[in-house]
């Protein structure tokens, strides 16, 4: 170690342990740790393998360094190292064998070494006009002992330039400094797997969300790539009132947990309004038995008749069997007009409302004194819902989501950089004028992405094209729905101007809608942009 003294060994070391806390990017850490090893072991190589944690018996160039050859970079491009091979022995590469045997390998000369396999090291000499002599081969162990990668130093130099091998003390100090690279590894993978199974629980939520009803479609996949896409729009908007603003990588993280989350309280909404997909249907839909009692009730009225045949002139009969045929054509009117108002296609006017009123008016009563009627109150009061399938208290049952989502989302101790997702996630039914639910706030205060989650959630909903009850809308539609939205102050007026100019809306379409959704149509003519 004569090229430097003690006191640059120590200035080294305090450089490398205070990077393990303020260098963020565990690649830029593990780059700082190679190159201090070659610092100072005057190496002029330095190489670090990890593990591969999708394929156990795959070694990955992390970090590679050749001052000679000027190669400073991560390596993209380079395969694999193979440890095992078919029949499951291992490599006699020095690196593999490193890994094998969890031991540090020395090796003074490698073109006078026999032990190990250096002819891909002659090779790569050949084609670079090179000369690999020493090596300096140290497996990183994490805590549980488990080799997770190895450290590799080549051609270590003396004072004069001239390549030596790696002294003993070189040896301890490098195997002390990969104890470092072997805890940020370790660190790394730890926060990597505990995000990835917090972010894997998440999902597997919303995805039972999805699967609970077939109405919902994909409805909580499929809204955060909406809402990661109009964020990448305004991360990337060059004029404008977005011009200036950009998300870091932690807040589209953020949003994309609450995308994730906007809906979780549709779990505990009854799967029977979920799926409500008419107006009669409860466990089934009702139409059937109303079906069954008009036919039940012509009958009635037709045995009525025969039972005074006998009573009854030729004529008198033939008249009534005439009025009899008229009022069978008017209940198989009605019920035409039952079938109808079920599907809540429509908007129920009152006068069909008043019509419903009427037919429930009928009822007769049969042979065994029983009363009957067309229909119930309860059939009735479904019938008459101005608009969709719910009732008023189905209807509130369906908004309760959002509050039982807030009291889930603030139930969670969220570290620092999650802590706005009950915000994000949960005022997505929230309308700029304030007139949205549950709190009735206005667009002041409504964060960005908040109202993110607001174009996101309802864009998703009407353009859906996996829905069984209902085909997928227009492009066109939806657009036109949204700008009607934005200029009733519903929906952020910036916010819809950036989702069409910068393609967005095209962008998700034609990445999740059936072509048959997709039409023409100026978007530039869209209500809203003004």
């Amino acid at each position: 170690m004569s090229h430097i003294d003690t006191q640059e060994v120590v200035k080294q070391l305090a450089d490398l342990t205070g990077a393990l806390t303020s260098e963020k990017d565990h690649i830029k850490l593990l780059d700082r740790i190679i190159l201090g090893c070659m610092y100072l072991t005057n190496a002029d190589g330095g190489t670090l393998y990890t593990l591969n944690e999708e394929n156990e018996n795959e070694l990955m160039f992390t970090v590679l360094h050749n001052r000679s050859l000027g190669i400073h970079r991560k390596p993209k491009d380079l395969p694999p190292v193979k440890i095992y091979n078919a029949q499951q022995l291992s490599s006699k590469l020095v690196v593999v064998q490193t890994f094998v045997q969890q031991e540090t390998i020395n090796i003074p000369d490698a073109y006078e070494c026999t032990d190990y396999d250096f002819s891909g090291t002659r090779n790569f000499d050949k084609q670079l006009n090179y000369r690999s002599k020493s090596f300096l081969c140290v497996p990183l162990q994490d805590h549980e002992g488990e080799v997770i990668g190895v450290l590799q130093l080549i051609n270590a130099k003396d004072s004069g330039g001239d390549t030596i091998p790696f002294p003993a003390t070189q040896q301890h100090l490098v195997e002390s400094l990969s104890s470092l690279a072997a805890a940020v590894l370790t660190k790394r993978r730890l926060i990597d797997a505990q995000r990835q199974l917090f972010e894997s629980f998440i999902k597997l939520i919303g995805r039972a969300i999805d699967h609970k009803s077939p109405v919902t479609g994909k409805h909580c996949e499929q809204v955060p790539e909406i809402a990661m896409m109009i964020a990448d729009a305004v991360n990337n908007a060059r004029s404008g009132t977005f011009e200036t603003k950009s998300f870091s990588d932690i807040e589209l993280y953020e949003l994309r947990i609450a995308a994730w989350l906007h809906d979780c309280g549709k779990i505990t909404t009854p799967e029977y309004i979920i799926d409500k997909a008419t107006k009669l249907h409860t466990m089934f839909d009702r139409i059937e038995l109303i079906a069954g009692r008009f036919r039940e009730y012509k009958l009635h009225l037709e045995l009525n008749l025969l039972r005074q045949h006998s009573e009854l002139s030729e004529e008198t009969f033939a008249m009534a069997q005439a009025k009899l045929t008229e009022q069978n054509r008017l209940l198989d009117d009605d019920l035409a007009f039952i079938r109808k108002s079920n599907t809540g296609s429509e908007f129920m006017a009152p006068e069909l409302k008043e019509r419903v009123k009427c037919i429930a008016k009928i009822n007769w009563i049969d042979a065994q004194g029983e009363q009957h009627l067309l229909l119930t109150q309860d059939e009735v009061d479904n019938l008459c819902i101005s608009k969709g399938t719910l009732t008023d208290d189905e209807r509130q049952v369906m908004r309760d989501h959002i509050k039982v989502s807030t009291d889930m989302l603030d139930s969670l101790t969220y570290p620092k950089q999650l802590r706005q997702v009950p915000e994000i996630a949960c005022n997505h039914h929230e309308h700029m004028d304030g007139s949205g639910y549950p709190r009735g706030v206005t667009g002041d205060e409504l964060s960005t992405r908040a109202r993110i989650m607001c174009i996101a959630d309802i864009f998703e909903a009407l353009t859906s094209p996996d829905r069984p009850y209902k085909k997928g809308m227009l492009l066109s539609q939806a657009m036109n729905i949204l700008g009607r939205m934005v200029e009733d102050n519903h929906l952020d007026p910036e916010l819809f101007k950036l989702f069409v100019e910068s393609g967005t809306y095209l962008k998700y379409a034609k990445q999740h809608m059936a072509d048959r959704q997709i039409d023409d149509f100026d978007a530039s003519a869209l209500p809203g942009l003004n």
